[in-house]
C-alpha cells in the first residue's frame, strides 16, 4: 500500500503530454515529476489518489538518452515549460504518440505523419507576463506564484526589454500584468499594461516610444474584475492604430488586442497550407471557416483556390480586422459574419473548423450535422476534445487523410493537429 512520503526505486515507462514519467507501483500509476522514459530513478510518493499517484524524482540512478541540461535557470519553477530537460527530437515523438493514443482511446482508426516543428525557440508572437510588484514572469506550476525571469528562450529579446522597462516605470501603479504581441519580422510591436484601476499611462508609453522605435502602438487595459482573462480586459488606445499588422503566407493581416492569431509564425503557415490542402477546394467550391478569427486560414484559402468562403467568428472586433484583411489583400470571394458558428446556415461543400481548447459544443456538433457538408477539416490544439467530437460525428464521417501533428508550442505540454473528415455517403476528389 502506497503512503506520502514514502521512497521507491522505479524503472520509468513511459512519458506523457505534460513531461511527467509513469511507472507502476503494486498496480497503480505514479506520475513522475520530470523524470524520462527508461530512467532509473528513486522517488517520493507526494500525492495520493484513489487510483493514481503523484512523485517527486529524488535521484536519477540511470539517465535517459534523452535528457538534457535546461538552459533556463527557472525551468523546474516556472511552468511555462514542460519539456526543457527533453530532447526536441523525443518531445516531438511524445507528442506524437499523445495523439495517436487520444485516437485509439476513442477507437478511431488513423494513419499519422510524423510530427512537424520548424522552429522551438523564440517563437511567440504573443505573450501575457505577471506582475508580481517587482518583476514580471509567469506562474509556478499549479499555483499563483509568479516566478520573475529577465529572458525567456521562448519570447523575443525585445519582449523581455520592454518588460524590463514596463516594470521599471510603472511599480507604483495598480499594474497585473502586460501583454505583447508582435509581427513576425518584429517591425510592429503591440505593448499593453493591464491594470486593476483606469490608470494613466501617457508619460510611460511616452518613454517607452522613445526607446523603442518598433513599438507601434500602446494600449491600456483595465480589468472588469478581479479575476485574469484577457476576456475581461476592457482596451483603450494611447498611442498608435490600437492594432499591429503581420504578413501570413505572403498576405498582409491586422492584429487587434481581442483577435485570435497562432503565435508560432513559422509553424502556422505550414499548418495552415495543410489544412488548405487537405480541404481541396476548387473555384466553384463553397467553404464555411467557422471560429475564423482574424480571417487568416480562410483569407489565404479563398485567394489561393478561387473558392468562396464564409468566415465566422462570435468576437465581434476579430470580424472587423477580418473583413480589412480581406479588403488589403484584394480577396473578394471572402465574406464575414460576427456570430456564434452553431447559428451558420448556408449551403458549404466544405468546413473548416478550429474550436477553442474545450472543443465543439453539441449544439456545434449538431450544426456540422445539419449542414452536412462534403468534407470537414478539423484544426485543434487539444487532441482530447479533437478526438471526442470526431467519435460523436462518426455516424456521419469518417477520417479520410492522416492525422498531420505540428508541434505549434514547442518546450510546453500542447500540440495542434489537423484531420480531413469526408460525409460516409460521399466520394474522395477536387469539389
Amino acid at each position: 500500500m502506497l503512503k506520502i512520503g514514502q521512497v521507491y526505486e522505479v524503472t520509468i515507462e513511459d512519458t506523457n503530454i505534460f513531461a511527467n514519467g509513469i511507472c507502476r507501483i503494486d498496480n497503480m500509476v505514479v506520475f513522475v515529476k520530470g523524470a524520462i522514459k527508461g530512467e532509473i530513478c528513486k522517488i517520493e510518493i507526494t500525492k495520493l489518489f484513489p487510483k493514481y499517484a503523484f512523485a517527486r524524482c529524488i535521484e536519477i540512478i540511470e539517465k535517459s538518452e534523452h535528457r538534457i541540461v535546461p538552459t533556463c535557470p527557472n525551468f523546474e519553477k516556472c511552468g511555462g515549460c514542460s519539456f526543457s530537460h527533453i530532447s526536441l527530437e523525443f518531445e516531438n515523438e511524445i507528442k506524437y504518440n499523445y495523439v495517436k493514443s487520444a485516437f485509439a482511446k476513442h477507437r478511431l482508426e488513423a494513419d499519422f505523419e510524423k510530427t512537424v516543428c520548424p522552429v522551438s525557440e523564440n517563437y511567440r508572437n504573443k505573450v501575457v507576463l505577471f506582475y508580481n510588484g517587482e518583476a514580471f514572469g509567469y506562474m509556478e506550476e499549479g499555483t499563483n506564484k509568479i516566478v520573475s525571469h529577465s529572458t525567456c528562450q521562448l519570447n523575443c529579446g525585445a519582449f523581455d526589454k520592454i518588460a524590463g522597462l514596463t516594470a521599471n516605470e510603472l511599480k507604483s501603479t495598480p499594474l497585473r500584468a502586460l501583454y505583447l504581441r508582435k509581427s513576425f519580422d518584429e517591425k510592429d510591436i503591440m505593448v499593453c499594461p493591464v491594470f486593476y484601476q483606469k490608470t494613466n499611462i501617457i508619460p510611460y508609453a511616452t518613454k517607452l516610444i522613445s526607446q523603442f522605435s518598433n513599438v507601434k502602438t500602446v494600449l491600456c487595459g483595465t480589468l472588469k474584475d478581479k479575476d485574469f482573462a484577457l476576456e475581461n480586459v476592457k482596451y483603450s488606445t494611447v498611442y498608435g492604430s490600437g492594432y499591429i499588422e503581420d504578413t501570413l503566407c505572403d498576405l498582409k493581416f491586422r492584429i487587434s488586442p481581442e483577435s485570435f492569431y497562432q503565435v508560432n509564425h513559422t509553424c502556422a503557415e505550414l499548418l495552415y497550407e495543410k489544412a488548405i490542402e487537405l480541404a481541396n477546394l476548387g473555384e466553384n467550391s463553397v467553404c464555411a471557416d467557422l471560429f475564423c478569427g482574424t480571417g487568416t486560414i480562410g483569407i489565404i484559402a479563398a485567394n489561393k483556390t478561387g473558392a468562396t468562403v464564409y468566415g465566422v467568428e462570435i468576437v465581434e472586433k476579430a470580424i472587423k480586422d477580418a473583413k480589412h484583411n480581406a479588403k488589403i489583400n484584394n480577396v473578394k470571394s471572402v465574406h464575414f459574419e460576427s456570430m456564434d458558428a452553431s447559428k451558420f446556415d448556408k449551403a458549404v461543400d466544405v468546413c473548416i473548423i478550429d474550436p477553442p481548447r474545450k472543443g465543439c459544443s453539441s449544439f456545434m456538433l449538431d450544426t456540422l450535422k445539419r449542414l452536412k457538408p462534403q468534407k470537414i477539416v478539423y484544426i485543434s490544439c487539444n487532441t482530447d476534445t479533437m478526438t471526442r467530437d470526431i467519435k460523436s460525428l462518426s455516424d456521419t464521417y469518417k477520417i479520410s487523410t492522416p492525422v498531420s501533428i505540428f508541434n505549434l508550442f514547442p518546450r510546453t505540454s500542447h500540440v495542434e493537429s489537423v484531420v480531413c473528415l469526408i460525409r460516409n455517403d460521399c466520394n474522395e476528389g477536387n469539389l
